[in-house]
């Protein structure tokens, strides 16, 4: 069973309090994660860490800097942004067929 319960419509926006919790997060020395970029697309993937698997916003979207996981279901694409009540479910539009 997949993470999408629920889908909203790309472009929709985060709630004001995730900045919030962004800038009150608590850094530690040892946390590291490294970055790769994932061709054709704006975001990258975090390849070490806690995150590991996990992928990070690139875009310069209201997003941009938040860890989402990729689900594909059914032939569509979504990003998961949160967990619980806090969960975002985005579906991405489909990719024109090559002909």
């Amino acid at each position: 069973m997949s993470d999408v319960t629920a889908v909203g419509a790309s472009g929709g926006s985060t709630p004001a309090n995730n900045a919030a919790k962004a800038a009150t997060a608590k850094t530690d020395k040892s946390f590291k994660e490294t970055l790769a970029k994932v061709s054709g697309h704006k975001y990258a993937e975090i390849k070490d860490g806690d995150r590991k698997g996990m992928f990070v916003n690139q875009s310069g979207n209201a997003r941009d800097g938040d860890a989402f996981k990729v689900v594909e279901r059914d032939g569509h694409e979504f990003h998961v942004y949160g967990e619980g009540k806090d969960r975002k479910v985005f579906e991405l539009p489909a990719a024109p067929k090559k002909s």
